[in-house]
């Protein structure tokens, strides 16, 4: 199937265009994925400040406007080698547009705008975490065993964590990957939960429906109970095994239907989070609107974090790989716009995600900047320190100026030399030596900081109002 590009001043941009080509990288841009669909004025004003011309896909959205000439055609036939890289026959992948319909995501932006800093949710996302993870880990017991459960704890354990990652996404996100080591295997379906709750929040999407998003990716791998050890376990099975290993879905229906407790929606996204746009999936080969939206963000999000932390290697890959994965999924596994949302959700540096900066340093990020996707907070690894509480330099990116400053104050004289500061790279996590305990130690130094200078604050409040209240009562005597 031929691509048809057109080349088109960035001026030109209009909604419902896609643009499959900048005039620079991706990387240098807010939008972390090649290819995106212009859904939003924003978008558009993005696109023109960053960009002087752009190349539109006409096959996958509208062409330029009736009354401008293209100024440039580029048709491109895709080589056989990347057809079958893809592990799709052309015409089959035709038949995918044409007869997997589904409706488009609906995004809104402008439901939780408000966050907090991640040095103020820290605290509070960690007991959120504890909660969630005794009260699930307590139900998967006592579900496998036939046993009465306390659903109410784990309903309550789910709220606080949706609660946290509304207030902070980062948070949360933070304290996953600094128990990664000790709980990797344990902890999948506690982040795939993470990432659900992140999309949910990033498109908008109304609490009580991320609440029920939230339960039903924590419970999408109950029925895997009742399979071997040795079955979980295999990374490559035979057909006779896979068809063996599929059934614990319907396991794990008939397990969460017998507490008599959970609601048919929560039931729902187990029953079907296994199913793929294209009906490759199972246990009923669904195609495209067919699979309830849900089970569509919990099929996306279980993917997702099983790319970013394969069960056979002991440490995950860097998150540019995964979302390289993911994304060539769209259309296929999971419908187009909602695996690109997901991914702009995720961002290209996920908070955690080892990095290296043009200057050659390397940092942990620490928190997003909404607004600025790539430039993020760093905790930079700083050599020279003389005692460990000065090992990691916080730097703000989006601050260019003021993270050069902080850098060189630092005897960081390399930054100099460098025209941009920013990040050049994410790295695979193994091979560095980074000391997770001690960032997460930066973490809380800021926050008992921010802590003390809300205290101050107060206390200067209630002065000035006792200040006030005193010269009041002065006057009305005289």
């Amino acid at each position: 199937m031929s691509i048809k590009q057109v080349k088109i001043p960035a001026s030109d941009i209009a909604l419902g265009m896609y643009v499959s080509g900048l005039d620079r990288p991706w990387a240098q841009t807010p939008f972390p994925v090649q290819g995106v669909l212009v859904r939003s004025p924003s978008e558009v004003k993005a696109l023109r400040a960053y960009c002087d011309y752009v190349y539109i896909d006409t096959t996958k959205g509208r062409g330029p406007v009736d009354s401008l000439e293209p100024l440039e055609i580029v048709k491109t036939t895709p080589s056989k080698k990347t057809i079958q890289a893809s592990g799709i026959h052309p015409q089959a992948e035709t038949q995918l547009s044409e007869h997997f319909s589904v409706s488009p995501i609906v995004v809104r932006r402008d439901v939780y705008q408000e966050a907090v800093p991640l040095s103020e949710e820290s605290s509070r996302a960690e007991q959120a975490l504890l909660n969630l993870r005794g009260s699930f880990t307590l139900a998967v017991k006592q579900i496998a065993k036939g046993r009465d459960f306390d659903y109410g704890a784990l309903k309550t354990g789910v709220t606080q964590m949706v609660d946290s990652v509304i207030r902070c996404p980062d948070a949360f996100t933070w304290l996953m990957r600094l128990r990664m080591k000790d709980q990797h295997s344990h902890d999948h379906s506690l982040r795939s939960a993470l990432w659900a709750v992140q999309f949910g929040r990033y498109i908008g999407m109304q609490k009580a429906d991320i609440n029920i998003l939230c339960l039903g990716t924590l419970l999408k791998d109950i029925g895997k109970l009742k399979l071997p050890n040795e079955l979980l376990r295999k990374s490559h099975r035979n057909r006779e095994e896979n068809k063996e290993f599929e059934n614990f879905v319907n396991y794990g229906v008939e397990m969460l239907r017998e507490t008599n407790k959970i609601e048919p929606r929560v039931i729902s996204v187990v029953r079907y989070h296994c199913e793929r746009h294209d009906g490759t999936g199972f246990p009923q080969g669904l195609v495209a609107g067919k699979i309830p939206l849900l089970a569509r963000i919990a099929g996306i999000a279980t993917t997702y974090d099983a790319i970013s932390n394969p069960r056979e290697t002991k440490e995950p890959v860097a998150p540019s790989r995964a979302v390289s994965l993911l994304y060539n999924m769209r259309g296929k596994k999971f419908q187009e716009d909602l695996a690109v949302q997901f991914i702009q959700s995720v961002g290209l540096y996920p908070t955690g995600t080892l990095v290296e900066l043009t200057t050659g340093d390397i940092g942990v990020v620490m928190e997003q900047n909404p607004s600025s996707r790539l430039t993020p907070q760093v905790a930079v690894v700083h050599h020279d320190a003389a005692n460990d509480e000065d090992a990691y330099i916080l730097l703000c990116l989006k601050d260019e100026q003021a993270a050069r400053k902080v850098l060189m104050e630092n005897g960081c004289d390399k930054v100099r030399n460098v025209e941009r500061l920013a990040i050049a790279r994410d790295l695979e996590p193994s091979g560095y030596d980074i000391d997770m305990k001690k960032v997460s130690g930066l973490v809380m130094q800021v926050s008992d900081a921010v802590a003390e200078s809300a205290v101050n604050y107060r206390q200067e409040q209630v002065k000035a109002k006792a200040g006030f209240f005193a010269g009041l009562r002065h006057r009305l005597r005289q």
